[in-house]
């Protein structure tokens, strides 16, 4: 087997080890499909074969070159900029935005930051992103007073600090700001009142302004527009994570390096996936549901557990040691939670796709072709050499 060389000449060890592991674990991967056929599409299980092949062949060229450049390219540079400007980060991802990429967003992102903020609101019925969307939507002031996030989120069982610990918590995760605004003299009671409310830094509403968000400067209005919606939200989640990489408190801890790690790799899997060509008399070209153009069908061996775990778990260490270095890999440690967390990452797998005549079918969108590219591109290049 080949194994990986210097990457410069200070040594990467950590680096070189991911890579050796995930070699082994492609021919863990090969094996397994070779003693195995599930397939129900001739040329599927060869292909994908094929694929494997090729990636063990050529991933260990240029120091994981391919792995590089997709993580570094690809998925850093669209969801994790590297700048330590909050503003500047979140322009980044919300630029990147398309309405396929949306699909991907929403399907894995969406439902892990509502895990995660469940979490943290605990005594929260419903989808906690979409009623901070719905609240920002129905004031004419884009703030949120702080008794609606206690109406919203508030646990009546718990004490109003414990509440207050908690909202705190849950605008740091999206980064809103809380500002004071103190009422010498209250109406009913006659005495100073401090009012707290929840907005975005004003960097950040400049920002949302020209798309989200229309300023009535003759009302002194701020209205939302139809283009606001939970992805912006999610886009700041990922913003702070950008910026805060290298401080786990700020970015929710552990669990959120494991699960953020984790819906990456699985996006590198469905890149690397390689696309079948189906025979003219197969009726799911005649379904409805499925379009040739920007979709393909996966192989069901791709489904197999002996196949998707060898690569999923060492991919999950590479995308958090290129994105968050030694700190983030040291905290992707083999525990029930890390594992759990893992799993229901990868039965994530079965809702960004279709199923379409008891096939699953991946729909391309760009960030699976552009990295599908990628790994193309570098073939052909070596090919030529």
């Amino acid at each position: 087997m080949l194994k990986f060389k210097k990457m410069t000449e200070v040594e990467d060890t950590n680096w070189i080890g991911l890579l050796n592991n995930f070699q082994e674990k492609l021919e863990k991967a090969i094996d397994a499909l070779q003693k195995r056929d599930v397939e129900n599409i001739p040329g599927a299980k060869e292909a994908l074969i094929q694929r494997l092949n090729n990636m063990k062949l050529h991933f260990p060229r240029n120091n994981g070159d391919i792995l590089v450049k997709s993580i570094n390219d690809k998925i850093q540079n669209a969801f994790f900029p590297n700048t330590k400007s909050f503003s500047e980060a979140l322009r980044k991802i919300l630029k990147s935005r398309t309405h396929e990429q949306d699909f991907i967003i929403n399907e894995l992102l969406n439902g892990f930051v509502t895990s995660k903020a469940k979490a943290i609101a605990t005594g929260t019925q419903g989808p906690i992103i979409d009623r901070i969307v719905e609240a920002f939507s129905k004031r004419n002031d884009f703030h949120i007073v702080d008794h609606q996030f206690y109406a919203m989120f508030g646990d009546p069982n718990k004490p109003r600090h414990y509440v207050k610990k908690q909202l705190e918590e849950l605008s740091n995760m999206f980064g809103l700001v809380s500002k004071e605004l103190i009422i010498e003299k209250d109406v009913r009671r006659s005495e100073e009142k401090v009012y707290v409310f929840y907005t975005f830094p004003d960097e950040i509403i400049s920002i949302l302004e020209e798309k989200y968000l229309i300023i009535d400067e003759e009302l002194g209005y701020a209205y939302v527009s139809e283009e606001f919606d939970r992805n912006v939200f999610i886009s700041m989640f990922l913003a702070n994570l950008a910026i805060n990489r290298d401080n786990i408190d700020k970015i929710g801890g552990t669990y959120t390096i494991n699960g953020i790690s984790a819906i990456f790799a699985l996006i590198l899997l469905l890149s690397f996936m390689p696309k079948l060509s189906l025979d003219e008399t197969n009726p799911i070209l005649n379904d409805p549901n499925f379009n040739e153009k920007n979709m393909s069908v996966i192989p069901k061996s791709w489904m197999m557990k002996q196949v998707l775990e060898p690569l999923f778990e060492p991919l999950i260490k590479i995308i958090a040691y290129r994105i968050g270095g030694g700190l983030w890999l040291s905290k992707i440690i083999d525990s029930e939670i890390n594992k759990k967390i893992h799993n229901q990452i990868r039965f994530l797998l079965k809702d960004v796709n279709k199923w379409i005549l008891g096939n699953l079918c991946r729909v391309e969108i760009p960030i699976f072709i552009e990295i599908s590219n990628i790994f193309t591109e570098i073939l052909v290049g070596y090919d030529e050499e």
